[in-house]
């Protein structure tokens, strides 16, 4: 009996060891997880800065894919090589009575990643709430949207931080900008705080609230507030992409074509706002326009203009719509001033000051490419035109430039070096000045369009000098020499016997120089001949 009771005990001490063992490891393990839990997100967070992510109107909270669409094509390239964590920060996105319809637009013609089946375009709302009808004014979606970005920027410790706005969250990042470069105006002990925003509103020369600054429209409960700041403590990448109607709004809005032109550039080039993307290095960018103060510009261009999108989208064929589109480009780009900087602030305007020079010459060239694309469709190659500057690519005037300084030089060395008079030269002229012409221009060169001025179906008429005959070859270099006009000067006797007696192996080169000086000084190369000679 003693012996089982001592085996009892002694299963009884191993038990209670057992349990007190795993109650130990239980214990150990939630006092661990209860100290990684009350780490402070700073300590547990390794990255360099936070990205708070903002979508536009219809999209209040971007899902995985639009914030890897804006990691990868702006921000991982406006700074490079830091550790970047991305958060979404969810705003309203509404624009009553109108998101609905945007919706719509965006699901037909836009970023299917963004609004399609699943994108964030269509948030988990019922219809009624989709069709927009029952949604915020602008103004109130905007202040909301404030609301909500300044509270994502608190619980990330106000530092370190990355805010990306697109469209209407564009619009509320300025706002929140404009509240810090108010609180902050010292960049010593400004928060580093950047900004990257994209089909902004606020672009001081195009955007929609920039041309209309101080506009209340009062049905929409809408108010255009104007141009963002440009120079603060917080560096900021604007990208724009061009005739997008809420960034790239025409200067001139009275010209009909441009204002059609911007709308429909919100319909298929707002809605994509990921159809363009910045370099690894984004000022070696062909959009990069420029910096001023903290913010650096980018307008991306677009190949082909929004107003004919929509004939693209029916089938029309793209060579057809070429035969128009110049010169609807042109017409579209009279209401912009693209001279001005994009951080300089530009209501609209009424009308155009314009060069009528500059007009003619461009409608010109529009309406001539139009011509050349209208001829390659039907197959037919374009018409060869007379200015070679223009089929080579340089302009007629720089044509006319290198062609009169070759004609220029020719005739003022002529005229330095041998003193030609205007008049009929005489003997003694005729084989003292040219000496210096004839080493200029050597025999053996063919004459050129612009020495030559008779027409070569006609034969030229030997001079009336009585010469040496000397071989074939050398009297079709004489012959071919151009006299630079039609009457033939009648040799005096004085220079029959001057000629006769050069006999020497130098005399033909005397002749046809006399005869090159005479054409270079000719008073007027369109006389008419004398039909008495």
């Amino acid at each position: 009996m003693g012996s089982t009771r001592d085996a009892r005990n002694a299963r009884t001490a191993k038990l209670a060891t057992a349990r007190i063992g795993v109650a130990a490891s239980a214990l150990a393990a939630t006092v661990a997880l209860t100290m990684v839990s009350t780490v402070p997100p700073a300590v547990q967070l390794a990255a360099d800065k936070t990205a708070l992510v903002m979508g536009g109107v219809t999209v209040p909270t971007p899902d995985e894919a639009y914030i890897d669409a804006v990691k990868n094509q702006f921000i991982a390239q406006t700074h490079p090589g830091q550790d970047i964590d991305y958060v979404a920060v969810t705003t309203p996105g509404e624009l009553w009575p109108a998101t609905g319809v945007a919706r719509l637009i965006g699901w037909a013609v836009g970023d299917p990643r963004v609004w399609g089946p699943g994108g964030s375009g269509w948030p988990d709302e019922p219809w009624w709430k989709l069709s927009g009808l029952f949604d915020l004014t602008p103004n109130q979606s905007v202040n909301a949207g404030v609301t909500s970005l300044e509270a994502a920027m608190a619980a990330h410790g106000n530092d370190n931080l990355v805010i990306y706005g697109y469209s209407q969250s564009a619009t509320i990042a300025n706002i929140v900008k404009r509240r810090l470069a108010a609180k902050y105006p010292d960049e010593t002990t400004a928060p580093d705080i950047d900004f990257v925003l994209g089909g902004d509103s606020n672009l001081p020369n195009g955007g929609l609230h920039a041309r209309f600054p101080g506009l209340y429209i009062p049905i929409l409960d809408w108010t255009f507030d104007g141009a963002e700041l440009t120079d603060t403590p917080f560096t900021t990448f604007v990208i724009t992409r061009k005739y997008d109607g809420l960034a790239d709004f025409p200067l001139y809005p009275l010209n009909i074509i441009a204002t059609l032109n911007a709308l429909m550039g919100f319909v298929y080039l707002h809605t994509n706002p990921f159809d363009v993307a910045l370099p690894a290095d984004p000022t070696t960018s062909p959009a990069y326009q420029g910096a001023s103060g903290t913010t650096s510009y980018y307008l991306f261009d677009t190949g082909n203009l929004p107003l004919f999108e929509p004939f693209r989208d029916l089938g029309v064929p793209e060579a057809l719509i070429d035969v128009v589109e110049p010169f609807f480009r042109f017409l579209v780009e009279l209401g912009y001033d693209r001279t001005i900087a994009p951080w300089e602030p530009t209501p609209a305007r009424l009308i155009p000051l314009l060069d009528p020079r500059d007009v003619v010459v461009g409608l010109v060239d529009a309406i001539g490419e139009c011509i050349n694309n209208a001829l390659a469709l039907v197959g037919v190659p374009p018409p060869v035109r007379a200015s070679a500057a223009v089929t080579s690519g340089f302009s007629t005037a720089q044509a006319d430039t290198v062609d009169t300084s070759r004609q220029m030089t020719f005739a003022e060395e002529t005229v330095d070096n041998a003193d030609v008079p205007t008049e009929t030269p005489t003997a003694s002229e005729n084989h003292t000045a040219p000496d210096t012409l004839t080493e200029s221009v050597p025999k053996d060169d063919p004459p050129s369009s612009a020495q030559s001025t008779t027409d070569p179906d006609e034969p030229t008429p030997s001079p009336d000098v009585d010469e040496p005959m000397e071989p074939e070859s050398e009297e079709a270099d004489v012959d071919d020499e151009p006299i630079g006009t039609d009457q033939q000067p009648t040799a005096t006797p004085a220079e029959q016997d001057a000629s006769e007696s050069a006999e020497s192996p130098g005399g033909e080169d005397d002749v046809s120089s006399a005869l090159r000086s005479q054409a270079i000084s000719s008073p007027d190369r369109s006389d008419p001949p004398d039909p008495d000679t």
